[in-house]
């Protein structure tokens, strides 16, 4: 089995506490399905319903991508290009305004 650790943990408090944005990135060793050597998963969720609105995540044979038109449609995928997680994190975050500026 692949070694791992958490490089970052983070749970945020958005719009007066009506969202949350889960944020966890993990340095992963020797595993293919990530050969970037990281395995990030990003997620917004409605504090309340706990429904998930968007979520960014990185695994072959995707890459980097987000899920945008949830709780919809689950499956439906939009890759990303970028260099490294930091950047994949602050696409996110766009998405995060997109959905707060719609409810």
């Amino acid at each position: 089995m692949a070694k791992s650790h958490m490089i970052m943990q983070q749970v945020l408090i958005l719009d007066g506490e009506q969202y949350e944005a889960h944020i966890k990135v993990f340095e992963v060793f020797g595993n293919p399905k990530f050969p970037q050597g990281y395995k990030v998963s990003c997620a917004l969720v409605e504090k309340e319903t706990g429904v998930l609105y968007v979520l960014l995540d990185n695994h072959e044979p995707y890459g980097y991508h987000l899920h945008t038109k949830l709780p919809k449609d689950k499956n439906f995928r939009v890759s990303i290009d970028v260099q490294d997680y930091k950047e994949a994190i602050e696409l996110f975050f766009d998405e995060v305004k997109k959905v707060q500026n719609e409810k």
